[in-house]
């Protein structure tokens, strides 16, 4: 299967997952906690994730996918994997508080070469593979390069990955760049906070210690559409990777303070 088609079983899945988040978004839901206090998983993250599955495996039967609450299932046989969240930014579902997404990525040679992201409360699909180009809702993306002092930023801080000993590091160059720019804010979905920076919302977003389902496919959308990215390798066996994404200008001014904290243990 091509990336063209790909694209299109993401773009499906993704809408999919999308509408049985919304079909629940009122309801009071009970939450399990997972590896952290933040970590949590409801019945909707559940059902999303089977409405996923059931696209992708129509599409592709026996392919191999990870995702956040299942793991791997199949094995990737050398053309690659799925790799699926369905309901990043469940503490802000749980509240209600509108900014969550759905992300689903195709990881080829470890790195991802198709990706959806869907807000499903706005109804706002971005979507992008190599050799086709960053889209949302069939607009193609360009993100603009700003000045620090015109720019609004994301982060992403680690979770329970984090060295207590170090984590003010983290929290410094938060306030750091938001004492310098626009402002700098935790919204609780890094998928939807690199889409937004493809789209020219951000215009840089930093994660340390990210789950590798709620960041690829907005990675790959934001370089598609001008980013440049600086990705640092974490625990392979919990899936985690840091990275900053921003347009040319900001990441030269970003990466020395964020390499900082992508090098503490």
């Amino acid at each position: 299967m091509g990336n063209e088609k790909r694209l299109e079983t993401a773009i499906t899945a993704a809408m999919q997952a999308g509408r049985h988040l919304m079909a629940h978004y009122r309801e009071t839901l009970a939450a399990t906690t997972k590896e952290s206090v933040r970590d949590l998983a409801t019945p909707v993250d559940h059902g999303a994730e089977s409405k996923v599955f059931s696209v992708l495996c129509a599409a592709e039967p026996g392919a191999a996918i990870l995702s956040e609450e299942q793991g791997m299932q199949g094995a990737d046989h050398g053309d690659g994997y799925w790799i699926v969240d369905a309901l990043d930014g469940t503490v802000n579902y749980l509240h209600q508080v509108p900014f969550f997404s759905v992300s689903i990525a195709y990881i080829r040679g470890g790195q991802p070469v198709v990706g959806a992201v869907y807000a499903p409360l706005v109804d706002d699909i971005y979507y992008g593979a190599e050799g086709i180009g960053a889209f949302k809702n069939q607009r193609r993306l360009q993100t603009p390069d700003r000045s620090p002092s015109e720019s609004l930023f994301a982060a992403s801080f680690s979770g329970k990955n984090h060295d207590p000993a170090r984590r003010h590091e983290e929290f410094a160059l938060f306030a750091a760049v938001n004492d310098a720019s626009r402002g700098c804010l935790r919204t609780g979905s890094a998928a939807l906070n690199l889409a937004y920076l493809a789209e020219g919302r951000f215009n840089g977003c930093w994660g340390k210690s990210n789950k590798a389902w709620d960041i690829s496919a907005g990675l790959l959308i934001a370089r598609l559409a001008g980013a440049s990215l600086l990705t640092v390798a974490g625990d392979a066996n919990q899936h985690l990777s840091s990275y900053l994404a921003a347009p040319p200008l900001n990441h030269a001014w970003l990466e020395p303070q964020v390499a900082k904290i992508f090098s503490a243990r």
